[in-house]
């Protein structure tokens, strides 16, 4: 009996949150009951306890897909766990890297708190991918380019901007060519640099060790997801 509270006890503290395994997407709820959504991937948790997703599988770079097949493509999906109903966010090809060639397959999403602004990335490049800002509410697109990663701030005074990993060619007088790097940036919800916080490794499937940028968002009373875990 004992042992039965205990444990109702501890699945009642389960967080409500939404994660990537195997390829599926799965939400708990805070009784710790599990749902499988189906093949997708990059899941957020909305402010209004919804989960937004990328569907499909993961393509790779340069692998072929077809916009007009749902089995070859991606696209933005919203579960709703209170109606067990989902819908489709953003269904839409883009021109990640400014050659004319639409994209419908995603690597990684981001949303605001309010689903107005979706992030996108995609596999467009082989080096580095371009981050589309699209505001679902204008339907108007920006792009920054040679970003890894992304993550919406969901907490505090700087709720909504963006912690991403950014590809930049540094110069050294030790080397003749220039070399990448990849520093964690915060920035505005429109993309633009604030801090350059750290080059720790921060990769939608990692572990969470980065100090630094764990530091920064507790100093700045911040708190971003990677695949279902918080931090900091």
């Amino acid at each position: 009996m004992v042992f039965a509270i205990i444990v109702t006890l501890a699945q009642n503290l389960a967080a409500q949150r939404a994660f990537e395994t195997g390829g599926q997407v799965v939400y708990q709820d805070t009784q710790g009951r599990r749902v499988d959504l189906g093949a997708g991937f990059s899941p957020v948790l909305t402010a209004q306890g919804k989960i937004a997703f990328i569907r499909g599988r993961r393509f790779a770079y340069g692998e072929t897909f077809d916009c007009r097949d749902a089995k070859k493509k991606n696209w933005i999906a919203l579960y709703d766990p209170a109606t067990e109903q989902e819908k489709t966010l953003f269904d839409r090809a883009l021109d990640f890297d400014g050659r004319g060639i639409p994209f419908c397959v995603f690597e990684q999403m981001g949303l605001s708190h309010d689903a107005s602004m979706l992030y996108l990335l995609s596999p467009a490049n082989a080096a580095s991918e371009s981050l589309a800002l699209v505001n679902l509410a204008r339907g108007s697109i920006a792009y920054v380019p040679d970003v890894e990663s992304v993550y919406v701030i969901e907490t505090g005074p700087h709720r909504d901007e963006l912690i991403y990993v950014q590809r930049v060619m540094h110069k050294s007088a030790k080397r003749r060519l220039p070399f990448p790097a990849y520093p964690i940036i915060h920035a505005r919800a429109n993309g633009e640099q604030i801090a350059e916080i750290s080059n720790e490794s921060l990769t939608a499937g990692g572990d969470g060790r980065v100090p630094m940028l764990k530091a920064y968002l507790s100093k700045i009373g911040g708190t971003i997801t990677v695949n279902g875990r918080k931090l900091p």
